[in-house]
Order: structure tokens, then C-alpha cells, then sequence
């Protein structure tokens, strides 16, 4: 199973974005800033997909592009932007948390509603096999991305709640460097190479890591043609 993520940059030349994101691949994919797919689902093969957004704007695409995996919804009602959790059933059942937080009325900043949407999921993630993967919009060096949990302690709040749920961030397992001092970004502001964060994540239980084919942040150049942010691939 190769499953990628990417904040796509809203809908601007989507079809050169999805050729790029199949050349890849991928049997499935979290896609933050997508356009609702059924816009454009006679142009790209989509197996199954889940969508939530602004009404024609964008919003966050679940994808499955293979017969083999399915997707459905885990809750009726998402209260959290976007935060959605999914059972994905077929080759590989598993719990999906897909991310793309927001700025969103009532939480003080994109960690704060990170954070609430885990412990109103936590349920879900004490599952034997999770994936919780997107664009988070949080990095450790930026306090004012997770403002308003316990302060500067508030990024060890969130990583320490998905640690209790047994989960493990991909990158910085395999490359064994600590939350705040990653050697690759994952996005760049204003797309400038002088403003570099890491704010896209992928946290597995650990049977999920220890079956862990590859896991990386394609840094080719064209992705940077398409978007700010990198992808990240997993491969079970």
C-alpha cells in the first residue's frame, strides 16, 4: 500500500497537480486544498473518495485510486476543520485520521483545534492499526501555531496524546531527529527557500511502522512548481 499526502494549493492547475500525484502511484491520498473531486472525476480515475469543504471552494480529498481500498465515514457529523476520521477497509483495514486544520472561530490557533479533535477521536486512535496524516499547520519552533494548550508546552501536549495512543511520527523515526530540528521541510512560506517549516505529518501505530516499506518528503523540484508544501510518502 502506498498512501501519499500533499496540500495541493487550492485548485490552480489541478490537472498538471494529479498527473504529478500519479506518477507516484499511490493507492490512496490525503489532499488538503483540493477542490470537491466530482468536479473533475471524469478526467482522473477515483476509485472512492471523501471531500469536506466549502461548497465549489476547497477542502480537504480523501482518495482512493484502487479497487482494493474503500473509504467510510466514522462519525456523522465533523465538528472539527478538517479533521475526519475514516475506517478504510479492503487489502489493509485500517483507522484513517485525515488533517487539514484551519483557522477556525473559537480555537485560538491551528494546535488548539488539532488538539481537541484528537481527544474527541482519541477512541479511534488506541486502535491496533492507525494512520493520522496532513497538513497539521504546526511546527515547534512556532508557538503561536499551538497557542492556547498549556502555552509553549502545548506541541509536547499533542505529540504526548498521540504517544499515549501509540502512535509514532514516520519522519522522525526513520530519521531519527527530534520535533524542531527536522533537516527537511515539508512546506515553504511564500514558496521562499529562506522560509522553510515542518508542518505535514504522518503519525502510525506501531505495527504500521514496523511493516514500513519507505517513508520520505519528495523533495523533487517540479512539486515545488505545483505547491508550498512537499508530499510525504508511506509505503506499507
Amino acid at each position: 500500500m502506498k498512501f501519499i499526502s500533499w496540500n495541493c494549493l487550492r485548485g490552480s492547475l489541478i490537472k498538471d497537480k494529479f498527473k504529478k500525484i500519479t506518477e507516484l502511484c499511490p493507492d490512496l491520498a490525503v489532499i488538503p486544498e483540493l477542490p470537491d473531486p466530482s468536479m473533475f472525476q471524469n478526467e482522473v480515475t477515483i476509485e472512492n473518495s471523501i471531500w469536506y469543504g466549502q461548497e465549489k471552494g476547497i477542502g480537504l480529498g480523501i482518495i482512493s485510486f484502487s479497487k482494493d481500498y474503500k473509504l467510510s465515514m466514522l462519525v456523522d457529523e465533523i465538528k472539527y476543520e478538517w479533521v475526519v476520521p475514516i475506517q478504510v477497509s479492503g487489502q489493509e483495514d485500517f483507522i484513517l485520521l485525515a488533517v487539514w486544520t484551519k483557522r477556525t472561530p473559537g480555537y485560538s490557533s491551528y494546535g488548539h483545534i488539532l488538539y481537541s479533535a484528537l481527544k474527541e477521536y482519541e477512541h479511534f486512535l488506541k486502535n491496533k492499526r492507525v494512520i493520522i496524516i496532513g497538513d497539521f499547520n504546526i511546527d515547534k519552533n512556532l508557538p503561536s501555531s499551538y497557542s492556547g494548550i498549556q502555552g509553549r508546552l502545548g506541541f509536547e501536549r499533542i505529540i504526548e496524546l498521540l504517544h499515549s495512543c501509540g502512535l509514532t511520527s514516520c519522519y522522525h523515526y526513520f530519521s531519527n531527529e527530534e520535533f524542531g530540528s527536522e533537516s527537511k521541510a515539508t512546506y515553504y512560506h511564500y514558496r521562499k527557500s529562506t522560509l522553510p517549516f515542518h508542518i505535514d505529518y504522518c503519525f502510525a501505530s506501531q505495527e504500521m511502522i514496523q511493516r514500513t516499506k519507505q517513508f520520505y518528503v519528495d523533495n523533487d523540484e517540479d512539486w515545488a512548481k505545483l505547491s508550498d508544501h512537499l508530499p510525504l510518502v508511506f509505503e506499507l
